[in-house]
């Protein structure tokens, strides 16, 4: 069973996140209005980013996974740059993990 939880919003983002396998698993989802993102969104994104990861590691999480699309290069390279290492691709996913 999947649990979806709204963490973050403002007027240009979203943060959502999954709870996954029995909520043992989390996978969070970045969303940035279209034409929005900037360095200093980056840099704004990354704060929340940072305060979502000890959020989940004051919880018992110790890995936090995210899922781009397969063929979209960009999402993937944002990943990255919060830290995400891919791990393995399957079903058009590319399937991102980091270790909190």
């Amino acid at each position: 069973m999947t649990v979806r939880e709204l963490l973050y919003e403002d007027e240009n983002v979203y943060v959502t996140c999954d709870y996954i396998s029995n909520r043992t698993k989390v996978a969070l989802h970045l969303d940035i209005k279209k034409g929005k993102w900037s360095p200093s969104m980056f840099k704004k994104s990354k704060n929340v980013f940072k305060g979502l990861l000890e959020y989940f590691k004051i919880n018992g999480y110790k890995e936090v996974y995210a899922t781009p699309l397969e063929n979209d290069i960009k999402a993937k390279k944002l990943i990255s740059m919060f830290g995400f290492k891919e791990i393995y691709q399957a079903e058009g996913l590319i399937v991102m993990k980091i270790e909190i």
